[in-house]
């Protein structure tokens, strides 16, 4: 078996037809497909009973809703191929979305992950003509990284929504994503881990997968999604950049959170609720996050520059004239205590 493909369904029948039957159709055959059922009431493990008489999908049932982070470490356990894909339900991919896959990871040794083209709907199409990164607070930053002739170009981050990574790669690396993190940046975590270890990430946009974004969890407590939201994203730069980048990004956390906390009165983009009760997570898990450093620190090969100068210093995307005065005071304290991320290091 060369390819395992996760696909994690959580009350998602309506969305199962259009992303089973295009995985089902890839030119590319050799493959198992792992359905894992996060305890759904809506009848989606019986609608592929009925649907699929494919042998090559193996089911992975849990009780309860384990989320992204858990459904997807539930389905590698069934995992059998060379390589692992993870794909969203709420997607529908071209009939050369594997082959381009396995073509660009098999192409080099020293990838680690390969991610593909994520169309989702309501996006501009200028965000696809280059590929993007994060900034500091772990937020998509548009319009980085070239894109070459081929099609392929090395990123920073891959998209959870479609991405393939070798099985040995994820044993070496002791699994997939903490429990912990149930949803949301889990794709960001399992990329610094890649990147730490010293593996390159690429995206190729000849592998295409169309998304229609959180089509499973618009009916969820939006405070408690904003809740891992936030919390992940940050979670992410404590746990695995060193103690000293620690004590200079504190200060960025704390303008963060004053921020958000201010907004959050004004815009139901942001939850107050949530806001808080991520920042008390974090706050009263010294021993956690200190516990997950040291274990990730294990695993680490290259330092913190080596990733910092692949994110943006910048706040925001816009180019009106309180974000650009935003980037440029976040930009200067990273240069004031040398915080070297993309902005800098190409100084």
């Amino acid at each position: 078996m060369k390819v395992s493909i996760i696909i994690v369904n959580y009350n998602g029948k309506h969305l199962l037809k259009e992303c089973l039957d295009s995985v089902l159709r890839q030119s590319y055959r050799d493959f198992e497909l792992i359905f894992v059922d996060n305890g759904s009431s809506d009848g989606s493990v019986d609608h592929v009973v009925e649907n699929y008489n494919d042998e090559r999908i193996k089911f992975a049932l849990s009780k309860e809703n384990l989320g992204f982070a858990g459904g997807n470490n539930l389905g590698y356990k069934y995992a059998e191929g060379e390589f692992v894909v993870l794909l969203n339900n709420d997607t529908r991919v071209n009939e050369n979305w594997l082959k381009e896959l396995v073509d660009v990871i098999e192409s080099d040794e020293n990838i680690g992950i390969v991610q593909s083209s994520v169309i989702t709907e309501g996006i501009p199409a200028e965000y696809y003509k280059k590929n993007g990164t994060i900034n500091l607070l772990g937020h998509n930053v548009m319009g980085f990284f070239d894109i070459g002739e081929d099609g392929r170009g090395e990123i920073l981050q891959a998209n959870g929504c479609s991405l393939i990574i070798r099985w040995k790669l994820v044993e070496e690396l002791g699994g997939l994503f903490p429990e912990e993190y149930f949803a949301y940046a889990e794709d960001t975590y399992l990329s610094l881990k890649v990147l730490f270890y010293g593996k390159k990430i690429m995206h190729t946009s000849k592998s295409i997968v169309y998304h229609k974004g959180n089509a499973t969890a618009k009916e969820q407590i939006s405070s408690r999604l904003y809740f891992y939201r936030e919390r992940n994203r940050l979670l992410n730069f404590l746990i695995f950049f060193s103690g000293g980048f620690e004590l200079r990004y504190i200060p960025y956390l704390i303008n963060n959170f004053f921020m958000k906390l201010l907004l959050s009165f004004f815009s139901s983009s942001y939850s107050t609720a949530g806001l808080l009760r991520a920042y008390l997570w974090i706050a009263g898990n010294p021993a956690w996050i200190k516990k997950q450093r040291r274990l990730l620190n294990g695993y680490g090969k290259v330092k913190d520059g080596e990733v910092l100068k692949y994110i943006s210093g910048k706040v925001f995307n816009g180019n009106n004239f309180i974000e650009k005065a935003a980037n440029f005071f976040s930009i200067l304290y990273c240069r004031i205590v040398r915080i070297k991320v993309y902005e800098i290091s190409r100084d």
